[in-house]
């Protein structure tokens, strides 16, 4: 980590100079203002090269504050917040237990810009890779009513849903993962090592080999010739699909490809449908006016159909619609959201309705992503059966035709 000298005076006014230890020189300036000082001039004193690269200040550059990050520290914040300890103490405090470095250091910037008079929304909002816009906007609701606890447990509630919808699919794709991966190492040894002698022996003998053979020593020699393309494949197409996928135009073509995968696309709607339906609840509770709770849902939900929807439906409430014409003119949601929002406006009940849908495509998610583990195994099966029945025909056949030759 670079080290900076400092001229700056303490509190009496009176001259003081050293060495202060830190990442970067904004942070250094905010040390030396939390430790009593006005600096005067910080300058870096440790050049590096580039061969004595400190691997945790690399390391440091690329890490990212999580989910569970963000969750940790909301349910502290929240914690400290009700119990009345002063906003400025309660975000020192956590900065000094903070694990992540990369959260840690965005912390000390944000408590200088506190002491100097900005509000924590302002403070986080010039971090959006640490602090996503619903989180920044429930804060900002929070402050603004004087309940930061509450929207801060709000935002908890909802981030820990999320955590469980994520690992719920992990789990379900966890055994095709590891079959499709056995199935990719199993043959690419097959290519490397087994079927290169097998065409050695194969040249001796003028026999005719077997389609299933033949299509594995043809594979082994456009592996063996263009091996380079294959790599450079390899490593482009993952490359350009990840820009790709970041567009706008990439990631509405994504979502409506994924929407009409059978079995999966199902699983996908129901839920952006929960996710829709939840967030719009909790961001209401904090506060947030109908019009904004639109927006940050739109931004938020996942899947960019539905989310160019609900930009459509806020026009047209903007413009005078009630929210269930909105919904119903837009065709992207269910008839059964549509009526209970129909219900929870004309009841005043909006919150309560929004809430059993929630409920409900929880069970319905829960329910798709055990159908799909239940349709995901059988037919795993059957393709490893397959590719080891056409593995062993290709490597056994030529076998039996050169026995039977002997013979």
């Amino acid at each position: 980590m670079p080290i900076f000298s400092y001229k700056a005076r303490n509190h009496a006014g009176k001259a003081v100079d050293g060495t202060i230890e830190a990442s970067n020189l904004e942070i250094a300036g905010a040390r030396l203002i939390q430790q009593g000082y006005l600096p005067v001039s910080i300058k870096e004193t440790e050049v590096k090269d580039s061969l004595s690269l400190d691997l945790s200040d690399l390391f440091r550059r690329f890490q990212k504050v999580s989910l569970e990050d963000l969750i940790l520290f909301s349910q502290q914040l929240s914690t400290l917040y009700k119990a009345g300890l002063p906003l400025l103490t309660s975000l020192e405090s956590l900065k000094d237990q903070a694990e992540n470095q990369r959260l840690k250091e965005i912390l000390e910037v944000i408590c200088r810009a506190i002491r100097e008079g900005a509000t924590l929304f302002e403070s986080m909002s010039r971090y959006p890779e640490a602090f996503p816009l619903i989180y920044v906007n429930m804060v900002r609701a929070g402050e603004t009513s004087g309940l930061l606890g509450e929207s801060l447990d709000r935002f908890v509630s909802l981030a820990n849903r999320e955590l469980i919808t994520r690992q719920r699919i992990k789990e379900a794709t966890r055994y095709p993962k590891i079959v499709i991966l056995s199935v990719i190492v199993a043959f690419a040894v097959l290519l490397t090592f087994v079927i290169p002698r097998f065409v050695q022996v194969f040249h001796q003998f003028k026999t005719p080999l077997p389609l299933p053979t033949r299509i594995m020593i043809g594979t082994n020699t456009i592996f063996q010739s263009y091996w380079y393309v294959i790599l450079c494949v390899l490593i482009g197409i993952p490359i350009f699909a990840r820009y790709y996928l970041r567009s706008p135009k990439g990631r509405l073509f994504w979502d409506q490809l994924k929407n009409r995968i059978p079995v999966f696309g199902p699983l996908f709607i129901k839920i952006a449908l929960s996710r829709f339906a939840y967030t719009f609840v909790m961001l209401n509770r904090s506060g947030i006016p109908i019009m904004q709770t639109l927006e940050i849902t739109s931004s938020t939900i996942g899947n960019m159909p539905l989310s160019q929807s609900i930009g459509e439906i806020g026009r047209k409430i903007s413009s005078g619609r009630s929210l269930t014409d909105a919904l119903k003119e837009s065709g992207r949601f269910t008839p059964m959201v549509i009526q209970m929002v129909s219900v929870g406006e004309s009841s005043g009940t909006l919150e309560e309705m929004l809430t059993k849908v929630t409920e409900y495509y929880d069970i319905e998610v829960d329910n798709s992503i055990k159908k799909m583990a239940a349709y995901i195994e059988p037919t795993l099966t059957l393709f490893l059966g397959i590719v080891v029945l056409f593995l062993a025909l290709a490597v056994f056949l030529p076998w039996w035709n050169m026995a039977s030759l002997f013979q």
